[in-house]
């Protein structure tokens, strides 16, 4: 489908010395982000990855059985089988059969090392592992000693490269086309034409997939549209589609995702259609502001604390502190890859910097209920020069 090629390969390696580096005898990894960085293809069931050692053997993916065909003829790993709930078919069956052909599991020997992805993830896409794969792994492994892999998946996927960031500037210029025709179609809307916020989801949709996006891909509702008090409400960050009538004079956020060759877009604009209450365009301008900060402190070395007080300073300023939601953004990459690492302040991750080639979601969310509510949410590079945003479509709101 596309002309920019992936290293699918260069994945498999990556893990494989992270995989050296903790001294594991082999992964079970289970989160979709790794099933799609080292597949390269889109994989919705409860699936795993047996991924041994280099050179002993090669990595298997084990997805339900009904997607196997497909999975096999779109990713790039040669062994795929399928799972299911049945004699001859169970997971940690035939997870202990690869671990044994490939001689990464002997019975009577030392205690086996697994590296796994344990934790918790905000996302329901996470897909760490469960407390029953656990229990599994242990019967079917006895004596085996769980290891977590989870940091080293963060930090491999960190980072991007070329590559990665081609395929991401790709979807951002199909995000870009979706609310190119989402402005279009309300300014050139009829007399008395009132749209519904599934309306405007089905038309950025629409466009998206005719400028070549494969899936909606987010877990909060496929294209997320909120008007007027739905757009509102405090720290309000997730507003799927609803039958709500778009009215004058009120916030219109629209929050556009896309998907290409498993790379993932994300683009939030603003709207407000009529005439605009004074009160809410001192509002938006103040968002405006918001965003351009953001954009100015996303550089190499600045740690998220620093960025998050240079934002709210201008917050502060305008005395709207209380408005402006402390998260500043979030991981993307390709699929599963939604959240990790996340903009905020304090001890867990304020100490943080912005890298080199790292792509982020820079994220405003910026909510008065009774007032207005905004959130931008669009991939940026951070380069050896500072940040640049991957999507065309200004930060301005735009009055229609």
């Amino acid at each position: 489908m596309s002309e920019i090629k992936i290293n699918w390969e260069g994945h498999i390696k990556k893990y494989q010395t992270a995989m050296e580096e903790l001294n594991v005898d082999f992964c079970i990894l289970t989160r979709v982000k790794s099933i799609t960085y080292l597949t390269g293809c889109f994989v919705p069931w409860k699936s795993a990855i047996f991924l041994p050692k280099e050179g002993e053997g090669e990595p298997s993916l084990f997805t339900v059985l009904l997607d196997v065909e497909r999975v096999k003829a779109e990713g790039h790993l040669k062994n795929v089988s399928g799972w299911g709930p049945m004699k001859g078919f169970f997971w940690e069956k035939k997870i202990q059969a690869a671990a044994k052909k490939a001689g990464a599991y002997k019975p009577k020997g030392p205690s086996t090392r697994i590296g796994v992805e344990l934790g918790l993830d905000i996302c329901i896409t996470g897909q760490m592992l469960s407390y029953t794969e656990a229990e599994l792994l242990k019967k079917v492994f006895p004596g085996c000693e769980l290891v977590d892999f989870n940091e080293k998946t963060e930090r491999i996927q960190f980072i991007k490269e070329p590559e990665e960031i081609a395929m991401l500037r790709k979807a951002s210029e199909i995000t870009d086309v979706g609310q190119e025709v989402v402005k279009k179609t309300l300014s050139e809307r009829p007399k008395g034409k009132v749209f519904t916020e599934n309306e405007i989801a089905g038309i950025g949709t629409l466009a998206m997939r005719r400028a070549g996006s494969n899936y909606e891909w987010t877990f909060t509702g496929s294209q997320e549209i909120g008007s007027g008090y739905r757009a509102s409400w405090t720290f309000n960050g997730c507003t799927p589609a609803t039958n709500k009538k778009v009215m004058e004079g009120e916030s219109l956020l629209v929050d556009l995702h896309s998907e290409y060759g498993c790379y993932l877009g994300d683009l939030s604009h603003n709207y407000v259609l009529g005439s605009c209450p004074p009160e809410l365009k001192k509002f938006n301008d103040v968002y405006e502001q918001l965003c351009y900060a953001l954009i100015d402190n996303m550089y190499p070395g600045n740690t998220f604390e620093e960025c998050y007080q240079a934002v709210r300073k201008v917050a502060d300023k305008e005395g709207y502190a209380n408005d402006l939601f402390f998260g500043l953004g979030h991981g993307i990459g390709l699929i599963g890859n939604e959240s990790w690492p996340v903009v905020v302040p304090g001890k867990e991750w304020g100490h943080m910097v912005f890298e080199e080639n790292m792509v982020e979601i820079a994220a405003v969310v910026f909510n008065r209920p009774g007032l207005g509510g905004l959130r931008l949410e669009s991939p940026t590079l951070v380069t050896k020069k500072g940040a640049e945003v991957l999507p065309k479509t200004p930060f301005e709101v735009d009055y229609i």
